[in-house]
């Protein structure tokens, strides 16, 4: 059984030992791959959301780390821009063209977070989050060629930003995760369905949960 079939069978078996007195039905792929993709990315948001406080909670305590910051910031931005990204798997993503109807600012955070995204993590441009100086050591009684002198290189990372714009991110998130939510409320609407109108109750049998064995 290969890791993907075994997370597969947890799921079956949670929702057995869940639901012992229904009956449920696995509904098909090609019905369901939108409103998965919706929930994965609530889920996303939903992890965002709890690094971003974890994070806020650290800057806020008397025993700052800024390791465990950064580490907690670059998660921040890693997760948040798999919601708005493609993918080879063809799942849904949320567009951007969903701020237009909201304040500006919220464009303007996810503007920037998506920046930070492609010049800051996925690749290494020039932002002012990270920087690098190099420099000529020379004592003060030689010469720029004397044997004595050194190259020294001083690099400075930004472990993560203020903490207004960290509250901010927080009102973001819990209007992308209500976004996210009506979107798997329609989805989940239509492919229900679609499973009703195109299976007749003997084809869902075939669909039936209750009956799959697993190891």
């Amino acid at each position: 059984m290969t890791e993907k079939e075994k997370a597969t069978a947890d799921i079956y078996n949670m929702l057995k030992d869940k639901y012992p007195n229904n009956i449920l039905y696995v509904m098909p792929e090609q019905l369901t791959k939108k409103l998965k993709s919706f929930m994965l990315i609530r889920e996303d948001l939903s992890f965002v959301t709890q690094v971003t406080e974890q994070l806020i909670s650290l800057k806020e305590s008397l025993n700052p780390n800024d390791i465990i910051e950064f580490a907690l910031w670059q998660s921040i931005i890693i997760t948040y821009g798999k919601c708005f990204t493609d993918n080879k798997a063809g799942m849904s993503k949320l567009e951007k063209s969903l701020f237009e109807k909201y304040d500006k600012k919220y464009q303007e955070i996810h503007d920037h977070l998506m920046l930070l995204r492609h010049s800051y993590i996925a690749h290494r441009d020039d932002t002012v989050y990270e920087q690098a100086m190099v420099f000529i050591k020379v004592s003060k009684t030689g010469h720029m060629l004397d044997s004595d002198t050194e190259d020294i290189i001083i690099a400075r990372k930004v472990a993560s930003p203020r903490m207004r714009d960290l509250k901010s991110l927080i009102e973001l998130l819990n209007l992308l995760i209500k976004e996210a939510d009506v979107k798997i409320q329609k989805t989940g609407d239509k492919a229900h369905y679609a499973f009703l109108k195109n299976h007749t109750p003997k084809q869902a049998n075939s669909f039936l949960v209750n009956n799959m064995k697993f190891g």
